[in-house]
């Protein structure tokens, strides 16, 4: 079978990106016999892309999405994955895939990385076009399907339910115990203090304000007042989308927060894109993470599903993706804004070693179900029954 994914693409800057590299290779090792092909969407800066990317769509140039589209046509692929998210596409409300989507000759599906609760109503029609055109659905979790399914996207029985995955190297991590000389190497490959005795708090990802850093930065008095020895460790560089409309502001605002309540020796920034070995030791270090996010709608974060494959117990708010991950016991949630709450469940989870060893082990539990080896072959049998719809005459049907 032959596939082709368009979506972000390594070496962008980008969590769609990250997450489409990782599964092309989940895809490859699930089955030798399948090749995976790449349609990378790109920004203004030119990028010098792997050979496995065979067109490259312009953002914001309406005329490449239909280009790519005849382009995968005349290569003969089987069936086309679509990696949906707000911001990636070009037109108004990300309709100019639309323009692929619907030139396209061979089978089509779609994975869904965000599904707002209230959409507006133009950026819905496009959504409804999209799921309309695809013959199956994908989506990390039940509430992402149910969202999907009331929204009348598609019906229930189109959508699949594959997780998030997350590389090996974290899901070994969940199972190392740092020693002496492994945190003295995390510290120096990390360009980081030493972590020597300190409990180590971090959050990772691309920083814009939607992650709401500055909740933890607020906490941090009261958390640190009573242990002394915590780090914070942010770790990311500015989304690029962001830099692009408001430069570094955000971060400059965080990091004056931090001189302002006099945290300097308990919060560290990490000003670049992490690797996935840098990520294992980053994760293998902390002790607990934490996703204070701002938006409860966010339906999925592969930060958060890599925290919990490398077994971090975890402080949130409660956002769809935290109420499904955590549900059973990997982490705790608390209200969105809301600094002393935030402070009260780190310090209840530092002072209460059992409460921080069950969570811990719940996330090495609920994480071995995450390794991108699974989620690969989960779906490898989406996309091989995708591949058994046939287009006729602009409609799909299913062959016998």
């Amino acid at each position: 079978m032959r596939v082709a994914i368009v979506s972000t693409y390594r070496p962008r800057p980008c969590g769609i990106a990250v997450f489409s590299s990782d599964l092309r290779a989940a895809l490859l090792d699930a089955d030798s016999s399948v090749s995976v092909e790449i349609v990378s969407i790109v920004g203004d800066d030119p990028l010098s892309h792997p050979p496995e990317v065979v067109a490259a769509v312009r953002q914001d140039v309406a005329s490449d999405y239909p280009a790519a589209a005849s382009e995968l046509n005349r290569r003969g692929v089987d069936v086309v994955l679509i990696e949906h998210e707000y911001g990636i596409f070009g037109g108004d409300y990300g309709s100019d895939i639309l323009k692929l989507s619907n030139e396209l000759a061979v089978p089509m599906a779609i994975t869904l990385h965000t599904v707002l609760a209230h959409p507006e109503p133009d950026r819905a029609a496009v959504l409804q076009g999209l799921c309309e055109r695809a013959a199956l659905v994908m989506v990390f979790t039940e509430t992402a399907r149910r969202m999907v399914v009331e929204q009348r996207l598609a019906e229930f029985d189109k959508v699949r339910v594959v997780p998030h995955g997350a590389p090996d190297e974290l899901t070994l991590a969940a199972w190392s115990d740092p020693i002496g000389a492994d945190i003295a190497r995390s510290s120096l490959q990390l360009g980081l203090p030493s972590l020597a005795g300190r409990t180590v708090l971090s959050t990772f990802g691309l920083i814009s304000d939607s992650k709401g850093l500055e909740l933890v930065i607020r906490a941090l008095p009261s958390i640190t007042a009573a242990h002394p020895e915590v780090l914070y460790l942010i770790a990311g560089q500015t989304h690029p989308e962001v830099i692009h409309k408001e430069g570094e502001s955000y971060r400059r605002r965080l990091q004056h927060l931090v001189h302002d309540l006099d945290l300097s020796a308990h919060v560290w920034f990490i000003d670049r894109f992490l690797t996935i070995e840098e990520l294992a030791i980053l994760l293998g270090r902390t002790d607990l993470y934490l996703t204070p996010y701002r938006s409860p709608d966010q339906i999925v974060s592969g930060a958060l599903t890599y925290a919990v494959a490398a077994g971090c117990p975890v402080v949130s708010t409660p956002y769809l993706y935290a109420e499904d991950l955590l549900s059973s016991g990997a982490g705790v949630l608390v209200p969105f804004g809301d600094s002393s709450m935030l402070a009260a469940a780190v310090l209840d989870l530092l002072e209460s070693p059992l409460k921080m060893s069950a969570a811990r082990a719940e996330a090495r539990r609920v994480g071995a179900d995450l390794p991108w080896a699974s989620v690969g072959k989960a779906t490898l049998e989406v996309l091989a029954e995708t591949a058994q719809e046939v287009r006729h005459a602009g409609t799909v049907t299913r062959t016998s």
